[in-house]
């Protein structure tokens, strides 16, 4: 049995994002769902992170793609759209460049001046405390940088939104909100050139690129690991009959998702994961989720089937053709164009201001379309038909065979790269260890002039103090000068103890 890569992921919340929901009014909550979902709800879903793991052991980078046993699947936009009620076509694009401290205090109000810290994010608790309670403004004003209680009550839902996101769709290790997403929600609220903006496409594309930098060896799933929890859960957990007749729009997906799934007798292991879905038949997955829009599906874009999306952690590319059966239509063979130039891991996990492929990123997102040649029956929208021409082009590109498995220079490359992480963690201890001995030494060498210059001064005293007797008083007595030397030798005694 395959024992998959342990992956760190964001699976239990601060206390103050569940209740969070709660304080608000229910206009401050569908404000922000118009921008983010109902994103509060995804305090309620609870997973063990032993899916995603399977999952990212299954990922194909070079197809955006999970391959799962002899099939692909693969998270998209309507999917994600569907899920957060939220539209995508005639969107603007946001760029998530990565913003400071300064640009953090401004969306949020807050003094720069009780923005402690230097590792670019904040508590969520200092967060609740000034703007989830109801007696945030009147017990912190002096933090804000406004005088007036209804911009503190205009700014609530905004910093709700920003922590929600920074939890559920943005998350880091330390559970903290981070500086950099601010720009992205601000781009959001308020639009970019009097136009709405999708936060789609950047949840897309952090989960692809999560699932490529953890397969070669990230340790954090720097995505969304609910929304592709409840992804695979809806696609291979789902329970039967389907639910007809459901609005695709202002139902709400995400709280009801526990009616919808069967989640008795969960596996227990990523490894029990991994078998489960590579013996996965088609009868059993449930290829068209219930919020997915067939009817105008994003399918191209103008000049290209390729469509590259843009995130917080990087560049990745997104070929919806190649996942038709999930978009309700019949699957032939798709274009498999090289992805590589597509496949961009920002250093650090940030978007540099220089974006790379911006030009192409703006023209398909602006041209994004549905392709006329591709009929939709709605009648066989639940039989997820293929081609025999699909079928044979599936077992010749080798979908059916587990991705890490594929060459010993994978499994020799992750070896390499921890030898070389415990080398450099002993690098450090041996440096932190090396430093400490400096400083030491400096201490020592300091304290060692320190006592030089002491043994100048008391030595410059006993030469005054012999300069004195050479010279005698006249007329002193025999009785005096005895008297002196005495004391003479009493002081040259007393200082050469001293100087032991």
């Amino acid at each position: 049995m395959d024992r998959p890569q342990q992956i760190s992921q964001l699976l239990t919340v601060p206390m103050e994002v569940r209740r969070w929901p709660g304080l608000l009014s229910f206009s401050e909550i569908n404000q922000v769902a118009s921008y983010l979902g109902p994103i509060g709800d995804f305090k309620d879903i609870e997973s063990d992170g032993y899916l995603v793991e399977a999952l990212i052991q299954l990922w194909d980078p070079d197809g955006s793609t999970f391959r799962i046993g002899s099939k692909e699947l693969t998270p998209t936009i309507e999917e994600v759209a569907g899920l957060l009620n939220l539209s995508v076509k005639g969107t603007a694009v946001i760029f998530p460049i990565a913003s400071g401290k300064v640009e953090f205090c401004h969306f949020t109000g807050l003094k720069e001046s009780v923005v402690r810290g230097s590792d670019q994010s904040i508590d969520v608790k200092f967060l609740f405390d000034r703007f989830a309670m109801k007696d945030g403004f009147d017990k912190y004003s002096k933090d804000f940088s406004f005088t007036s209680k209804v911009t503190w009550e205009c700014k609530r839902p905004l910093v709700y939104g920003l922590v929600m996101a920074g939890i559920y769709l943005f998350p880091r290790k330390d559970k903290k909100i981070g500086f950099k997403i601010t720009k992205l929600l601000s781009d959001l609220f308020f639009g970019i050139k009097d136009r709405q903006a999708s936060i789609v496409p950047i949840v897309l594309a952090d989960i692809f690129v999560a699932c490529t930098n953890c397969q070669r060896g990230s340790k954090f799933f720097y995505g969304s690991n609910r929304i592709l929890h409840i992804w695979a859960m809806e696609h291979f957990r789902r329970q039967l009959p389907a639910l007809d007749g459901l609005p695709l729009i202002g139902y709400n997906w995400i709280s009801t998702h526990h009616k919808r799934v069967d989640q008795s007798n969960l596996l227990r292991s990523a490894s029990e994961w991994l078998d489960f879905l590579r013996v996965l038949s088609d009868q059993k997955i449930r290829w068209v989720l219930d919020w997915t829009d067939c009817f105008n599906p994003v399918l191209r874009a103008k000049s290209s089937d390729l469509i590259p999306l843009l995130g917080t952690q990087g560049i990745m590319a997104y070929t919806p053709k190649r996942f038709l059966r999930q978009l309700g239509r019949i699957q032939g063979v798709p274009l498999t164009p090289d992805l590589t130039d597509f496949t961009i891991s920002f250093g650090k996990g940030t978007c540099p201001d220089k974006i790379p492929m911006k030009v192409s990123i703006v023209e398909a997102w602006e041209t994004l379309s549905d392709d006329e040649d591709i009929a939709y029956v709605p009648q066989l929208k639940p039989m997820a038909l293929v081609t025999p021409q699909y079928e044979e082009w599936l077992r010749e590109s080798g979908a059916g065979r587990p991705l890490m498995e594929q060459s010993e220079e994978v499994k020799k490359l992750m070896a390499i790269i921890e030898a070389k992480d415990t080398e450099n963690a002993q690098l450090r201890q041996s440096v932190k260890v090396n430093k400490g001995l400096a400083e030491k030494n400096k201490r020592l060498c300091e304290e060692m002039r320190e006592r030089h210059q002491e043994l100048k001064r008391k030595c410059g005293r006993l030469y005054d103090q012999t300069e004195r007797m050479q010279n005698p008083y006249s007329r002193e007595p025999k009785d005096a000068v005895i008297d002196r030397l005495k004391k003479f030798n009493d002081l040259v005694r007393n200082q050469l103890r001293e100087m032991m």
